[in-house]
Order: structure tokens, then sequence, then C-alpha cells
């Protein structure tokens, strides 16, 4: 009995009107204390992806190039809470010509460049420091030339797709300066490796650029690499088997006078498929040889098609007189 009153009593404590009171002050307090901190200006610091521009030409960058900028900034505790939130803050870009240098020294400062920092942040902030703040060139004049930009990369599909159109590369040329004997020994600018694996829909993504040699730079750190794939449909048809290089008057009869293709061709590029897309031949000169049998090519294939056999591939002929 003694122990269900201490119980009740406590019960009628907590249900009270001061316990209620109390809570209700406390929240409020809370309230306060999160909008006065949020108020409060503090300092952080950000990591802004960064690509530049117009790289001074004849000259060699000491060190690398950033791929970000390490920016101090001091705003509201209400505002740093948004930017924290954010998943990616947008890049920035930094064109040399707009950039304070000293042509001695050959540095470029870039905390007093003219670009738009706060619009990468989204948010009206005070910058403290930017780190690194000046980018230094080497007095000794570097070469430079325009290089095509190959992929390297291996794509395995699923089973019944398939890489329906060619492999764009943006940009298909990038600038190249550095030490001119390590550019005379370069003739084209490959991407990292890329292995792709179970691919079965269209493929578009940024991939960086491989440096050979650590003297060497480029105008951009990576290029955009985007291909089609497709579902593929296994079809045959009948090509009409032609003659070249006939100069006689010599009635001549293909046995047989046709070729049949078998081949994969993608969902969407099915119905553009025709005999037309397709030419089939043998040769002329193999009947004036005599030869009792001939060989047929596929000299004109679509790009859209892959093909999986042919039949028949030799055929024979009869000469009427």
């Amino acid at each position: 009995m003694g122990s269900s009153n201490a119980i009740t009593r406590i019960r009628r404590l907590l249900l009270s009107k001061k316990v209620g009171t109390f809570l209700i002050c406390l929240s409020i307090a809370s309230l306060l204390w999160v909008v006065h901190a949020l108020n409060r200006n503090y300092k952080y610091t950000l990591r802004v992806p960064v690509t530049f521009l117009n790289l001074p030409t004849n000259k060699l960058i000491v060190g690398e190039l950033p791929e970000h900028l390490d920016v101090e900034i001091k705003a509201s505790g209400l505002k740093l809470l948004f930017i924290s939130l954010k998943k990616n803050i947008n890049e920035v870009v930094v064109d040399f010509n707009l950039l304070k240098n000293n042509a001695k020294s050959q540095a470029y400062s870039i905390r007093n460049g003219n670009f738009n920092l706060q619009g990468a942040i989204n948010f009206e902030v005070e910058i403290l420091k930017i780190r690194p703040d000046t980018l230094f060139f080497s007095a000794n004049k570097g070469n430079s030339k325009l290089l095509p930009v190959k992929a390297n990369l291996k794509i395995d599909c699923q089973p019944g797709f398939s890489v329906i159109s060619k492999i764009n590369i943006t940009p298909a040329y990038v600038s190249v300066t550095g030490d001119s004997i390590d550019l005379k020994r370069m003739d084209t600018v490959y991407t990292h490796f890329l292995n792709l694996k179970d691919v079965h829909q269209d493929f578009s993504s940024s991939v960086p650029l491989k440096k050979p040699y650590s003297s060497i730079n480029y105008n951009v750190k990576d290029v955009q690499l985007n291909f089609n794939v497709d579902k593929l449909t296994e079809s045959t048809i009948k090509v009409p088997i032609q003659i070249m290089n006939n100069t006689s008057n010599e009635k001549i009869k293909l046995l047989p006078n046709f070729i049949e293709i078998k081949y994969l061709v993608a969902m969407k590029e099915y119905e553009n498929i025709s005999s037309n897309s397709f030419k089939a031949i043998v040769n002329y000169e193999h009947i004036k040889k005599k030869q009792k049998q001939l060989k047929v090519d596929i000299i004109r294939v679509p790009s859209e098609v892959k093909i999986i056999n042919t039949d028949p591939t030799i055929i024979s002929y009869l000469i009427y007189k």
C-alpha cells in the first residue's frame, strides 16, 4: 500500500501545473538558444571545385593545377547550416585573362580574381581566405599543342544489349602545355582507364585525363564521354548478289543469285534496315580466270548492324553462250 501511494504522489507531481510550466519555459529557452546560436557568425572552410581557362601560353606551372579551392568563409550559423546541407557545391571557373599577375615573378593571384565564388556557394558570405591564393609559373618557356583525346575503356554489355553509336568525347581535342621534350613524345591524350560492366542503357559521364609526364598540363581536367546502348533483335534478310567489274557481254547466271544475312540490330533501328542497306558482290575477274567457285563479299553494311553469319559464302555460276 505504501509504495502504491508513493507512485500516485509522483504521478500527481509530474502532472502538476508547476512541472508543465517548467517544461514550457525549458522549451522556450532552448529555442531562444538555438536562434541565438544560428544568428552568430562562425568560420568555416569549404572545398569548392574549380576549372581554369586560358592558361598562360609558353609557360610552365610550378606544381599541379588544383582541382579544388579551400575557401575559408565567415557567415551566420543559419547560412552555414544550409550550406552544409547542400550535396554539391557549384564549380567555379577561373579565367587567367582576368587574374592579376606579377610579370617579374610569374605569379597569378586567385584571391583578387574576378570570378563568381558567391554564386558557387549561393549565399552572401564573407570570404576570409582562399588556398591556394596564388599560382606560380616558371620563367622557362614551354610549348603547347592541340592533341586528340582517345577514350581508354572496356565495355561489357548485358546479354542482348550492344553499343549502337560511336563513343563521343567532348572536347575531342585539348590544349597540352609542358616541357618541349615531353610534348614531342605525345600524339594523343588518353583518359584514365574505365571498365564498364553489365551496361544496358545509354552512358554519359565525365572522365579525368591521364598525364604521362609530370611536366604536362591540360586546359581541362576531364572530358565528357557518352554513347548509346539499346536492346538487340535478331533478323535475317535476303540480299541480291551483284557482279562487279563485268566488262563483257556474256550472260552470267549466279547460283544462287542471293545471299542470306543473319544480323543483330537495335530495336529502334529495326524498321530502317532493308536489303538495300547491304551490298553483296562477286568479282568478274575471278570468272575471267575460270575459277569454278566465287567468294561472296559483303562490301556495304549499315553501321547499326552486327552480322552474325552469311549463307552461302561461296557460289557457282553458269555462262550462257
